[in-house]
């Protein structure tokens, strides 16, 4: 793809995700001319707006994406039982159980296929998960796979539009403090997609109610992108970045009022990443999923 092939690729999957914010969209797009493009290959997760609207990113970094909307599902598949049944969140237990422990394997091993990607130095010599649908123009197979990659669709915009709020802090050169400035460009991200979700709905007549936590779950799928590319001894913040903690919480709790879906699906992404990490306590009793989310939070 050449410069202007992807940055309309990426234009047009921002409308796809916020359709009612297509002059909105234009005028951006017209007043700051933001650029993607690939970047060279290297180890990482490459993501970063720069002068003059340019957007770098690599192919890797998208895969990364890609399998970790993969894996969040695994999460959301894994945890929802417990979280929808209130049943106390107890690891002991959840290795008893057979089913339990294969639902986890399979979200393990994409947990550490994405690390593997993150990590490798030879992209050619990286072997796709088994299983699971490459990117691509392919629509998706089953309505298993349709309901991720909208969600991962949404989850993208979302980082997308954080760099693309980046961008504009260079070109009008009003910057404020790093740390402020990654909470902008958060705070931008997330009101693009849901800030003008009513008159979306007002004119398709989808449920609103629908509408709004399909998209908070895809921002939320960036928030825990964010926390799995963030090396541990980075995620209770640095010079640039707040704590991830505040970032899940700030995204999913300003504003916007999601149904007991969003808060069930953002957990079971939490359990997913600190089950993995081995940080669970023995036993965590919780009353609603609101409950167990702020518990969860601090432990991260």
């Amino acid at each position: 793809m050449t410069e202007q092939e992807l940055t309309e690729a990426v234009h047009q999957l921002i409308l796809e995700s916020a359709p009612e914010r297509r002059d909105e969209l234009e005028n951006l797009w017209n007043k700051y001319s933001p650029t993607f493009a690939r970047a060279s290959d290297e180890a990482g997760f490459k993501m970063e707006g720069g002068p003059w609207g340019l957007i770098l990113f690599t192919p890797r970094t998208t895969g990364q994406i890609w399998i970790l909307g993969f894996a969040a599902w695994r999460a959301f598949e894994a945890y929802c039982p417990y979280v929808f049944l209130r049943i106390p969140i107890a690891p002991s237990a959840m290795s008893d159980d057979p089913n339990q422990v294969k639902a986890e394997k399979a979200l393990t091993d994409d947990l550490r296929k994405v690390r593997e990607l993150k990590e490798i130095q030879n992209l050619e010599e990286f072997a796709w998960p088994s299983g699971m649908p490459v990117p691509g123009p392919a629509l998706p197979a089953t309505t298993r796979e349709r309901a991720i990659v909208d969600l991962i669709k949404i989850a993208t915009a979302f980082i997308f539009l954080h760099e693309v709020r980046h961008a504009m802090f260079i070109h009008d050169g009003n910057f404020p403090s790093e740390l402020d400035e990654d909470q902008e460009c958060d705070r931008f991200a997330r009101d693009f997609l849901l800030e003008k979700v009513s008159e979306y709905c007002a004119s398709t007549h989808y449920d609103q109610e629908g509408v709004l936590n399909k998209r908070l779950m895809g921002i939320m799928l960036g928030a825990f992108v964010i926390l799995e590319i963030t090396p541990g001894e980075k995620r209770g913040g640095t010079a640039k970045h707040r704590p991830v903690a505040r970032r899940f919480g700030s995204l999913v709790q300003e504003n916007y009022k999601g149904s007991e879906h969003v808060w069930i699906y953002v957990c079971s992404l939490m359990l997913g990443t600190l089950r993995e990490e081995g940080k669970l306590p023995p036993v965590i009793p919780f009353r609603t999923a609101q409950d167990l989310f702020a518990q969860l939070v601090a432990l991260l």
